[in-house]
């Protein structure tokens, strides 16, 4: 038959059923993907950083992502690659920027706030004492360094 069936949970899933909660399972991470995403988009909006230090960290949000939804995709469908999912994950991203994200928009921006505010102050409460540790050793430097040799003229 046509149909494939699959173990899971003590049942056997009909390859219809099985298809239909790739589906709904494929378009939940569509949304969820939209949502980290769009955290993302908040996140950097508020941090003043270089054109170059965006890129990757564009770069890394992609490969982050990329990983992420391969490795559900391997629990969703194990593995299968058909086009419903594809469209699935684009649906389920598309509801969650035309539906969702302007509902979550204020909460997110404020989690990102309240992110930043606390990577910033764990930099600083690292920052300062490396500063001063970094000075103190140059300090040290300074007072362990022989004289200059005198002047012979004299």
């Amino acid at each position: 038959t046509g149909y494939s069936s699959r173990r899971q949970g003590g049942i056997y899933l009909s390859g219809l059923f099985a298809q239909i909660q790739a589906f709904v399972l494929t378009l939940l991470l569509g949304v969820i993907a939209g949502l980290v995403f769009h955290f993302y988009q908040l996140t950097i909006k508020d941090v003043r950083i270089g054109k170059y230090v965006l890129y990757i960290c564009d770069f890394v949000m992609w490969i982050i992502m990329f990983g992420v939804v391969f490795i559900s995709m391997l629990l969703i469908n194990q593995g299968e690659m058909r086009v419903y999912v594809l469209i699935a994950l684009f649906i389920g991203a598309f509801i969650y920027f035309r539906m969702l994200a302007h509902l979550v928009s204020f909460p997110l921006s404020r989690l990102a706030k309240a992110i930043l505010l606390l990577m910033g102050t764990i930099v600083t409460a690292i920052g300062r004492p490396v500063a001063r540790l970094k000075t103190f050793i140059i300090n040290r430097i300074k007072k362990s360094a022989p004289p200059p040799p005198d002047d012979e003229n004299d």
